[in-house]
């Protein structure tokens, strides 16, 4: 059992590494930049392309993003192996599509500065100034250009808006030069040959191994809506979640199996048959209305029973005694969990009384039965085991629901669990939580499998893993 155990994990590590890479892949492509999400747009604000390169990068900094995305780069010798240093990264973008039509990114860097000189000079001219607003305008047209095709237009409009200034001698001067590295980028352009392959590698001090590291050790990064540690986000959420579908799933399981057992026992006839038709009518009912009438009903004044009074559940707070919190809201988790329960109860006692029926046509149990014994001892004790495979393959795929949460039932009950957060977060692009919790719950699907498998070669030693 040990070995297969260990062999069972060491197959699970190469998938979660996989799905690591996809959900970085997804986090990367976020059309959000944290650094303004987190700390606001106002340093983008001023003409002072230095200056907004050395404050993005401080803030870059606190949140890891001045790192190389992954261990190595695969490009072309086009572009540096520091590209990922230049901040902002609109202007890493500008540098790079210039990069890639010339090949040559030391002159592009040379055009930067130069592009950076102008949008000083720029900042310094007075606001008094009724040419201010065009040339501002023309200056941040050509600060946008990335097309060697544009860039003869973009700087032929901002001469044109800086000539308009009283003393544009210094502005001319910087013009200028800034033209004469556009010259050097076309004729680059038009002697650019082809790229050769380029592989630069980074080391482990890059963005992923960082993430990856922080999922074991709970850094998880900063939430772009309010401004805290994921792992705070999510931690005061799980709990609340787990009691609720733990419960619900624990209950289904503990009910189901004999249910299904003994339904199977008195096959077609009436337990068997109104069994049957009471869990595919609970299956049927739509989640959401038959927890509006289980309210309506229990916890509504004047509508019915009122046992509950209401169903808004407290927030609980890291922190503070969860049992206590658990005490004083176990009356309102009756109701979700016998919502909850329902659903999951049809599905595991339907598919234990098949499964059930399908082992009692086998041939060892029909050898049993000849051989006298009853027929509790046949049920319990030579089919029982082998007809839990399919309840221990859908705990395997339920797992994950243990922590991500049911949105309907939360959002129809009020209650603070993760299926809320999950849908606020993706609602406020909140990327960081989202694919913390993504990431999260593959995991949590790898290590239902894993507990999948060994309940299997608990329940049968004749599963095993072996060699082809």
């Amino acid at each position: 059992m040990f070995s297969y155990l260990i062999r069972r994990i060491l197959l699970s590590i190469p998938t979660l590494i996989v799905v690591s890479w996809v959900v970085f892949a997804l986090n990367q492509c976020a059309p959000v930049d944290p650094v303004v999400a987190i700390y606001g747009s106002e340093f983008t604000a001023a003409f002072d392309p230095e200056g907004q390169a050395k404050n993005y990068h401080l803030k870059a900094t606190k949140l890891g993003l001045d790192r190389p995305a992954f261990y190595f780069t695969v490009t072309t010798t086009a572009y540096p192996d520091t590209l990922y240093r230049v901040f902002p990264p609109a202007r890493r973008y500008r540098m790079a599509h210039l990069s890639a039509q010339t090949a040559n990114w030391p002159l592009v860097d040379t055009y930067d500065h130069r592009l950076s000189e102008i949008l000083r000079l720029t900042g310094e001219v007075p606001d008094s100034l009724p040419a201010k607003t065009a040339l501002r305008y023309a200056v941040s047209n050509l600060e946008l250009v990335d097309r060697l095709a544009l860039l003869d237009s973009a700087l032929y409009q901002a001469r044109q808006s800086i000539q308009t200034l009283p003393a544009p001698a210094p502005m001319l001067e910087a013009l200028d030069s800034l033209m004469a590295s556009a010259r050097a980028l076309h004729q680059a352009a038009s002697d650019k040959g082809m790229p050769m392959p380029a592989i630069y590698w980074h080391g482990f001090d890059n963005q992923y191994h960082r993430w990856m590291t922080g999922f074991f050790t709970g850094e998880l990064g900063t939430s772009l809506i309010n401004k805290r540690p994921v792992h705070d986000e999510i931690n005061g959420r799980l709990l609340p979640t787990l009691a609720l579908n733990g419960l619900a799933i624990l209950l289904a399981y503990l009910i189901s199996i004999p249910l299904g057992m003994r339904m199977a026992r008195y096959k077609n006839r009436p337990f068997d048959r109104r069994s049957k038709n009471l869990l595919l009518t609970l299956y049927a009912f739509p989640v959401f209305w038959f927890g509006s009438l289980l309210i309506l009903a229990f916890a509504t004044p004047g509508m019915g029973l009122f046992w509950i009074k209401g169903v808004s559940v407290d927030a609980w707070t890291p922190g503070t005694s969860f049992l206590r919190w658990l005490g004083k809201h176990a009356d309102k988790l009756i109701l979700p969990i016998f919502t909850l329960l329902i659903h999951i109860l049809a599905i595991l006692a339907l598919q234990m009384r098949s499964s059930m029926l399908e082992v009692l046509d086998q041939e060892y149990i029909k050898t049993a039965r000849a051989k006298g014994l009853s027929e509790k001892v046949v049920f319990r004790k030579h089919a029982l085991k082998n007809a839990l495979f399919p309840l221990i393959t859908i705990f395997g795929t339920v797992f994950p629901v243990i922590f991500s949460g049911s949105l309907v039932i939360e959002h129809l009950f009020n209650y603070p669990g993760m299926g809320s957060k999950i849908q606020s977060a993706f609602m406020n692009q909140d990327y960081p939580v989202l694919y913390a919790i993504l990431m999260i719950s593959a995991a949590l699907t790898i290590f239902g499998s894993l507990v999948a498998d060994v309940l299997y070669a608990w329940v049968d030693p004749r599963v095993g893993y072996e060699k082809s």
